[in-house]
C-alpha cells in the first residue's frame, strides 16, 4: 500500500471543503428568503448573513478546517500502513530464519530463503 502525501491530501480536502462552502453560500444568496439553509448556516456560523464577504470568509474557514482534517487523516493512515509493514517484515524475517535453520544453516542461501519466506507470508509469488 502506498503512503499518502500529507500536505497534498490536506490541500485536496481543503479545496473540496472550500468549493462546497462557495456552492452552498452561492445557493443561499440566490434563494435567500429566510430559507432553512440560511437558518442552518447562521447556527453554524454565528452572525452569518448571505453576503459575498461572508461566503468568501466561510470558504476560507472551510478550507483551513478541511486541510487540517485531511492532513490528520493522511497522517493517521500513513502510521497504520507503516505499522502493518513493520509487522509483515518481521514475519518474513522470522520465516526466512526458520527456513534457513531447517536447511541446516547453509551459507549463501539468504536471498533464496527471503524470497521463499516472502512468498509464504504474503501468499503469492514474487519475481
Amino acid at each position: 500500500m502506498a503512503k499518502l502525501y500529507i500536505k497534498g491530501f490536506g490541500f485536496a480536502c481543503g479545496i473540496v471543503g472550500a468549493g462546497l462552502a462557495l456552492i452552498v453560500g452561492t445557493l443561499n444568496i440566490v434563494f435567500y428568503l429566510q430559507s432553512e439553509l440560511n437558518n442552518s448556516l447562521s447556527m453554524i456560523y454565528l452572525g452569518y448573513k448571505p453576503t459575498l464577504f461572508n461566503i468568501m470568509l466561510n470558504a476560507g474557514v472551510c478550507f483551513v478546517f478541511a486541510f487540517c482534517l485531511g492532513s490528520a487523516i493522511a497522517w493517521l493512515y500513513n502510521r497504520i500502513i507503516e505499522e502493518s509493514r513493520q509487522e509483515i517484515d518481521q514475519k518474513i524475517k522470522d520465516a526466512a530464519r526458520s527456513l534457513w535453520e531447517a536447511k541446516g544453516k547453509p551459507e549463501g542461501s539468504s536471498a533464496e530463503d527471503w524470497r521463499e519466506a516472502e512468498r509464504k507470508v504474503r501468499g503469492f509469488n514474487i519475481g
